[in-house]
């Protein structure tokens, strides 16, 4: 049940890899790359900008009906087809933030969790650790991030 997760940069070529996952329409307004993505449980509408800039220090925002997120300084992102799901992702040498958008239009945001936490022992986490360390655990495979 191996995948290859390596991390994807940001740039034209690579927004064709989201959009094909997704299967939804890209479009580029000149400042942005956006696209929507439908939750059926709760038939509601997210919807994503990529700002790429320079350096590669890109800027993801996500909209919803009540809430504004955003992930900064945004290294690149990783594709899972086996947990639908797309992470984008930023770092430091210490911290990783995560911004994980589904295909079944799920969204959650772990910020400035610690890598280390990514190698220690899960039944050893707290609860609320253990989320972020799980669900940003596949980066891990690569170790250029």
């Amino acid at each position: 049940m191996s995948e290859n997760n390596n991390k994807i940069l940001i740039d034209k070529n690579s927004i064709t890899k989201i959009e094909e996952f997704f299967g939804n329409k890209i479009t580029f307004n000149g400042e942005s790359y956006s696209f929507k993505v439908k939750s059926i449980k709760s038939n509601s509408i997210l919807g994503i900008d990529i700002f790429h800039e320079e350096n590669n220090e890109n800027l993801v925002s996500v909209y919803t009906e009540n809430s504004h997120l955003q992930l900064q300084n945004c290294s690149g992102f990783i594709i899972s087809e086996m947990l639908e799901e797309v992470i984008f992702i930023s770092d430091t040498v210490d911290f990783i933030s995560g911004l994980i958008i589904s295909k079944q239009g799920d969204c959650s945001l772990y910020s400035n969790v610690r890598k280390s936490l990514l190698n220690k022992d899960f039944m050893n986490l707290s609860s609320e650790k253990l989320l972020s360390a799980v669900a940003l655990s596949v980066t891990e495979q690569n170790s250029d991030l």
